[in-house]
């Protein structure tokens, strides 16, 4: 299992490159995605410029797939590796004419099958299902994940498990085999700090690799 690093929400104190960097030394992380949460589409715009160019150098070095939060006007303004989209966003099949068939396009399917099914057929290239567990970030039911579709489906395209994931509980998923845990409030909110965080991540995943 690798990480999928997801940045805060809103301007935090935490969130540097330097805490960026350590992390992604500590953790095998795959995809870090922006995700602002501002109403506004300057601030979106201001946070990700506020960022961009050191995090993008990091990613490039580290081969870290640099991704978007299911905005198309900010996709266009910055050079991204590709997209992440909702359900109730634009299609992936929009994202790959807009972009191109090589941008990146992850979809989420929640824990939906046709969902899942759409994204494949239109070429999405990952899955994300969840929320796994209670989320303060994700406002949706937790599903069991002994409930998830995974578990009774046979899933072909690489997918992220999503949702209220922490210390305690991320070890429960290790059976489901995900190609990457999303990580977000556990890594920026945790009270010892993100580098703390990432440490405790990496003594816990040593059980699992």
């Amino acid at each position: 299992m690798k990480f999928y690093l997801i940045s805060p929400p809103f301007k935090q104190e935490g969130f540097s490159a330097e805490n960026f960097d350590f992390i992604t030394d500590t953790l095998d992380v795959e995809y870090f995605q922006f995700r602002p949460k501002y109403k506004k589409f300057s601030q979106r715009i201001k946070f990700i410029k506020d960022h961009y160019e050191n995090i993008k150098l990091i990613c490039k070095k580290k081969k870290i797939k640099l991704i978007v939060n299911n905005d198309f006007e900010i996709a266009k303004k910055f050079k991204f590796n590709g997209i992440h989209l909702g359900r109730n966003d634009r299609t992936c099949q929009e994202a790959k004419v807009e972009f191109g068939q090589n941008f990146i396009v992850g979809v989420s399917c929640n824990n939906s099958y046709s969902s899942y099914n759409s994204a494949l057929k239109q070429n999405a290239d990952y899955v994300a299902f969840g929320s796994v567990f209670k989320s303060l970030t994700k406002k949706k039911e937790a599903i069991n994940p002994e409930n998830l579709i995974i578990n009774k489906k046979k899933i072909k395209l690489p997918f992220t498990l999503i949702g209220g994931i922490n210390h305690d509980n991320i070890l429960s998923l290790s059976n489901l085999k995900p190609n990457n845990i999303a990580v977000l409030g556990s890594i920026w909110d945790y009270e010892k700090g993100p580098k703390s965080s990432a440490i405790l991540f990496r003594k816990i995943m040593r059980d699992v690799l």
